[in-house]
């Protein structure tokens, strides 16, 4: 049982196909070490809020003196020292603390805290679809170079036939050896060509093996398409990129709000249950009252600083203004990309028509030459050049149907996450 476990183990590492790969991204180590990010993020966001209820502390003091607290009456005979204390002093209380009012300090740290939450999210998305596209790069890639291993073998086995013809041919004497030379030269090169492909191949499995944890051979490529409708607009509000800039944004005018909160007083207002003694019944020492329970309130007002308020306030503006300045940029750039990757797009299945002929054109000249060679009217170097060159015109051929898929995957990520997975 074991050896046909054995056996079968290349099929499961190999039966991944582009939407497996897709899916897998959710348990990327990059990925989770931001969706960890989050939660640390939603732990501060608590933190924050706690910031808007009562402070609730619980106190207990004990203090042992050397000596006896004493104060000396200067009166004609009672010039002795009397205790006005205890040497044991206790005292407890639970006393609350409330911010009554703090220039809006605390809404607005509450605030920023959600919203640094929402961006983080927001940039493991964009994680996402940069590692999506990373795949799909891979995943073309692989397909582009098993074509090539495949039209490689291809002119291998015909070159191999075409030696046989050829050792026939000279060994009657319509040949001269410098023709087998040229073939077997040409062989090698293609053997050489097949272990360069082969070693880029599972440079690039590995590649995926790292991003997904998961094996695939590419044999052939998933249908794709977009729509050029609304392809602009979706990608300006759906992308996670960009609502991310646009929660930064917001974050820098709850910045803006938090610096202006210090142009305001902090008010907060206090009580205790508190009570002493010299035991731990805390039924006072005989000297003092036993409740010493307190209210009060606290008004604070920075009159002067030096002009630390304004900096921090001015500072804040400018960084609005430049991370919109960057966010407009950045708009037109996504939109000169797309309509590049159209143009691009347009380009390739141009190059693809072009390539169909070209291929068509280089077997019509093999099976030509082919023919020629056998009746010794065409050279050994021809009908080598011959093969290789309809091997590589097949390669070049999948090669562009490999970009044409990875430009079409490229496009749909343009337009963001949700777009792109519903093409899948």
């Amino acid at each position: 049982m074991k050896k046909y476990i054995f056996l079968l183990l290349p099929l499961f590492l190999y039966s991944a196909n582009f939407s497996d790969l897709i899916k897998s991204v959710d348990n990327n180590l990059l990925v989770k070490s931001k969706q960890e990010q989050s939660k640390a993020l939603k732990k501060l966001l608590s933190a924050k809020k706690a910031k808007n209820y009562p402070s609730v502390d619980f106190h207990l003091k004990a203090v042992r003196l050397y000596d006896t607290p004493t104060t000396t009456l200067h009166i004609p005979g009672l010039n002795h020292p009397l205790p006005v204390g205890t040497r044991t002093n206790l005292d407890a209380s639970i006393a609350v603390t409330y911010p009554l009012f703090t220039g809006y300090a605390i809404t607005n740290s509450i605030q920023i805290a959600k919203l640094k939450l929402i961006k983080n999210r927001l940039e493991t998305k964009e994680l996402k679809r940069e590692l999506y596209l990373k795949i799909a790069s891979l995943y073309s890639g692989i397909y582009s170079l098993n074509q090539a291993i495949k039209a490689s073998n291809e002119a291998k086995t015909a070159i191999e036939k075409s030696y046989k013809k050829a050792k026939g041919l000279y060994d009657n004497g319509f040949i001269n050896i410098s023709n087998l030379y040229k073939i077997e030269a040409q062989k090698y090169e293609i053997i050489s060509s097949i272990t360069s492909y082969k070693e880029q191949k599972n440079s690039l499995i590995n590649d995926i093996l790292y991003i997904t944890n998961m094996k695939v051979d590419v044999k052939k490529l998933p249908n794709f398409t977009v729509s050029k409708k609304d392809l602009i607009p979706t990608a300006l509000s759906q992308r996670a990129d960009i609502k991310a800039i646009k929660t930064q944004l917001k974050i820098d005018s709850k910045d803006i709000a938090l610096a202006k909160s210090k142009y305001y007083p902090n008010i907060a207002i206090f009580g205790a249950i508190k009570r002493q003694g010299d035991d731990l019944s805390l039924d006072g020492n005989g000297f003092s009252n036993a409740d010493q329970s307190y209210i009060g309130a606290t008004l604070n007002y920075n009159i002067f600083d030096g002009g630390e308020k304004s900096g921090e306030r001015q500072a804040a503006l400018a960084k609005k203004i430049a991370r919109k300045l960057y966010f407009a940029d950045y708009q037109r750039g996504v939109i000169k990309n797309i309509k590049n990757a159209l143009s691009r797009l347009k380009s390739l299945k141009s190059q693809l028509k072009a390539a169909n002929k070209q291929v068509e054109a280089s077997e019509s000249y093999y099976k030509l030459t082919s023919g020629r060679f056998e009746n010794s009217l065409a050279s050994g170097d021809e009908l080598s050049r011959a093969i290789a060159e309809l091997a590589k015109t097949k390669a070049k051929k999948e090669d562009i149907k490999s970009k044409i898929f990875l430009q079409y995957a490229q496009i749909s990520l343009m337009a963001g996450n949700n777009y792109f997975l519903r093409k899948l």
